[in-house]
């Protein structure tokens, strides 16, 4: 991993007693509607981390997904990830007011997807979004090398960086994986319990406002649409003409 982009990253918290202060290592998943989804993700998020924080809570992640490419609206469902252990005082946000709306707050366990629905439509976009997952816990005796081996082995498509003293940088793209890497927060490895400490973005949009993320996405979207026309077109047996199918 491109160590400049470590060093790009914004907010950082690189103390190893981060992961001391935690009482339990778990982390719960909550669902948050009733924010201005006209807004733009950036805000939104760090509005739900202040929101959260004014009652001591600190959210491991905040993600507001986009329902189109244009950054016009997001999805009407945000996800919170925060500890196991705050989860009862998070759920006290619920009916609370976020810049004159009032939020709805609840728990979705990862094994829940009775929300997928909404979210389906944020999915093509959100795969190419980067993340640094800052990852705790690993055996630090460990060489570089093997705890390279072990993180990929943990995060399959991974790109990781050793900090030392078992602490390291995975980057992970879509929530999706993201899901499934904080699931791991809590397990042992190697008889050392991981803990997943904090996530951040990997990349600013770029100067002309459009994330690269959005770029992969159109990009997808457009060679999709047209790999569907040229399907339609179906060669008529017997002579060289096209027949174009109709819906």
């Amino acid at each position: 991993m491109d160590e400049s982009v470590i060093k790009g990253v914004e907010g950082l918290e690189l103390n190893s007693s981060d992961a001391a202060i935690r009482r339990s290592c778990r982390i719960s998943r909550m669902s948050v509607e009733g924010y201005d989804t006209s807004s733009s993700r950036e805000d939104v998020e760090e509005a739900l981390r202040k929101h959260f924080a004014s009652r001591e809570i600190k959210l491991i992640h905040a993600s507001a997904p986009q329902v189109d490419d244009r950054h016009t609206i997001l999805c009407r469902y945000a996800l919170i990830y925060l500890n196991e252990e705050d989860e009862e005082n998070a759920l006290n946000f619920d009916g609370s007011d976020m810049g004159g709306r009032v939020l709805r707050v609840a728990v979705y366990p990862f094994d829940s997807n009775h929300l997928e629905h909404f979210f389906a439509p944020t999915k093509a976009q959100d795969k190419y979004r980067r993340r640094l997952l800052y990852v705790a816990g690993f055996d630090p005796s460990l060489t570089k090398d093997d705890t390279n081996v072990m993180v990929r082995r943990l995060f399959p498509g991974s790109g990781c960086a050793v900090l030392g003293e078992g602490r390291v940088f995975v980057k992970l793209g879509g929530q999706d994986a993201i899901d499934k890497a904080l699931q791991l927060s809590g397990d042992s490895v190697g008889g050392f319990t991981i803990v997943v400490i904090g996530i951040h973005p990997l990349k600013k949009p770029r100067r002309d406002g459009v994330s690269r993320a959005t770029i992969s996405a159109m990009v997808e979207s457009y060679n999709a649409a047209k790999k569907a026309e040229k399907d339609k077109a179906i060669p008529c047996e017997g002579n060289h003409e096209t027949i174009m199918t109709t819906d």
